[in-house]
């Protein structure tokens, strides 16, 4: 070997840096943090993930550090803020969807009820609709026209819907809307009707949604009252 190539040599070993470790487990976790994106339960991913790409640039940025990586704990950290943040904008923005669609489901029953509507009422309630104020409960829907007017007038005779028809013209206060469980799917409303002349008895409705066929327009989600509950 001649002098100059052997100088080549000696000076690309000189020159060359390893890459580092953490550099590279960041990396690696900013991408798996895409999974936020599926579960709520893979939210600590990507915290996992920026810690881990802050610890490695804070390991590249000590002085005498001969590593190479800052460019990967770079991109690491880059790509768990961005699915951090998605994830957690996106849950907000689909929790307060779906608040607002089950405070207008509870709305609507509450509404077809005061107004002398209980068959749009009833329409509005899943197939078992049970009330832990009164015994009666809702047999599936019929198809008899007997049977459905006995279906009709046992959900009339409800506790709670008859305090819900009382109010009339009042418009009840709804006071809360608060998820069932993590989910987010089932949402316990809470109406105050203390306007309707019912004290301090409070409505709880259960209201979740349901999909339904709608031929060439695909799957539509409807929301239903499937538990109605009147608390004193």
């Amino acid at each position: 070997m001649t002098p100059v190539a052997d100088e080549r040599v000696t000076g690309a070993i000189s020159d060359y840096r390893p890459v580092s470790p953490l550099a590279v487990v960041a990396l690696v976790l900013g991408i798996c943090s895409a999974m936020a994106l599926v579960t709520r339960f893979a939210w600590v991913v990507p915290l996992v993930a920026a810690a881990v790409a802050i610890a490695a640039l804070a390991d590249l940025a000590r002085p005498g550090t001969a590593k190479a990586g800052r460019l990967l704990a770079l991109a690491g950290l880059a790509l768990a803020v961005g699915f951090g943040a998605q994830a957690v904008t996106g849950a907000v923005v689909d929790r307060w969807i779906a608040s607002h669609r089950a405070g207008a489901a509870a709305r609507a029953w509450i509404d077809a009820v005061r107004h002398g509507r209980p068959a749009e009422a009833l329409g509005i309630c899943g197939a078992a609709v049970a009330s832990t104020s009164s015994t009666a409960s809702l047999p599936p829907d019929p198809t008899e026209t007997d049977v459905e007017g006995r279906r009709l007038e046992r959900f009339i005779q409800l506790d709670a819907v008859r305090a819900v028809a009382a109010c009339n013209a009042t418009q009840p206060e709804v006071t809360s809307c608060q998820p069932l469980g993590t989910d987010d799917n089932a949402w316990m409303v809470r109406v105050l009707l203390a306007s309707c002349g019912g004290g301090e008895e409070t409505l709880r409705l259960v209201v979740l949604p349901k999909t339904a066929a709608a031929g060439t327009t695909g799957v539509v989600e409807r929301w239903k009252v499937v538990a109605i509950d009147l608390e004193r």
